[in-house]
């Protein structure tokens, strides 16, 4: 596969952050070399892998370009990495267990030309597996704190086939334009994996640059295949004390009455299940712990968000009441499924 199509000046950097990826790379890769849109450069960001991923990548991809990190450094430094080195105006986030359809980067592009106030566009990702459900269709923000991925694990029945505006994008498979890591910055690598994501969607909604889900950018997501699909107990800690970390980070003034109180309501209901159900109240109490110590940061992160951001808070509150609405959903698909 040619890692620069379509002549010496891509308009679009494809970024796959990679650890021990050398059996889902091959599949990412070459659906890449599939795309109807030309104009992309590919580099993958191999963190630290003790497999045979470097050596695939040099011979049968030479033309991609690798960064080697040498180490695990988790997903927010991998991916700065990358952007770091991307000179594009578009910058692709793209999961190393993703396959993407063909139209899938041009759909993207196409989204983002035909609508100049957006920053940047959510896919579609379905289930790599049972290829009528859906696994995310953007992310959801809600006014306790809590994100999830919008529609996860829900059957797909076309009902989340039109364009909508939506809170953010999972970078497993997301198009930025440059200029909005410009304005708000990186992924925040305080956070190293988990939430990182939507502390930039966060960030992006205050400063005003919008996000579009658009359903025609389909993509199939194995759903970790690194990490394993079950959380475990570091995804419950770094989930806990990232989702904490970023509420302090982001959360207008104006919204803390009715949020604070929800977040801090939602998280005695998790200590509790988890306590009484779900087995991992000592990684959420480590992550709670985590979050305490990681609040000199955020809240100096806070001081500098606030100068450079005028938040359209009645958009935002819209934002936080579908959040509300999904998290709803989620939690009653959880209860039907027994967790």
């Amino acid at each position: 596969m040619d890692a620069t199509r379509g002549g010496a000046c891509p308009r679009v950097t494809v970024i796959i952050p990679s650890y021990n990826g050398e059996k889902l790379l091959p599949g990412c890769l070459d659906s890449l070399a599939r795309q109807r849109f030309a104009g992309f450069r590919t580099v993958v960001v191999d963190n630290g892998s003790a497999d045979a991923s470097c050596a695939l990548l040099s011979g049968r991809y030479p033309a991609v370009t690798v960064i080697r990190m040498g180490r695990n450094t988790g997903f927010a430094p991998a991916v700065n990495a990358g952007i770091r080195r991307a000179e594009t105006e578009l910058v692709a986030l793209l999961n190393n267990d993703t396959e993407t359809h063909p139209d899938w980067l041009a759909t993207l592009v196409a989204a983002l030309d035909t609508n100049p106030g957006v920053g940047f566009c959510a896919s579609k990702m379905i289930d790599f597996t049972d290829r009528g459900v859906v696994d995310s269709a953007g992310n959801c923000y809600a006014s306790n704190g809590r994100s999830v991925p919008r529609v996860f694990l829900s059957m797909d029945r076309g009902q989340y086939d039109k364009l909508a505006e939506v809170f953010g994008a999972c970078a497993g498979a997301a198009l930025y334009r440059r200029a909005l890591f410009d304005r708000v910055g990186l992924f925040d690598e305080r956070f190293v994996s988990y939430k990182e994501d939507v502390d930039l969607d966060f960030r992006a909604q205050l400063a005003g640059m919008r996000c579009l889900f658009v359903p025609g950018a389909i993509c199939w997501h194995m759903g970790g295949a690194t990490s394993g699909r079950r959380k475990s107990d570091l995804a419950v800690r770094l989930s806990t004390r990232n989702g904490v970390a970023l509420f302090f980070k982001n959360m207008p003034a104006a919204l803390l009455p009715r949020t604070l109180p929800k977040l801090l309501l939602d998280l005695v209901f998790q200590l509790g299940h988890q306590s009484l159900k779900g087995g991992q109240a000592i990684p959420l109490l480590r992550g709670l712990l985590g979050a305490a110590a990681m609040l000199p940061h955020a809240l100096r992160e806070r001081r500098g968000i606030r100068k450079g951001s005028k938040p359209d808070l009645d958009h935002l509150r819209r934002l936080l009441r579908e959040g509300d609405e999904e998290v709803r959903r989620y939690r009653e698909r959880c209860r039907a499924r027994g967790e």
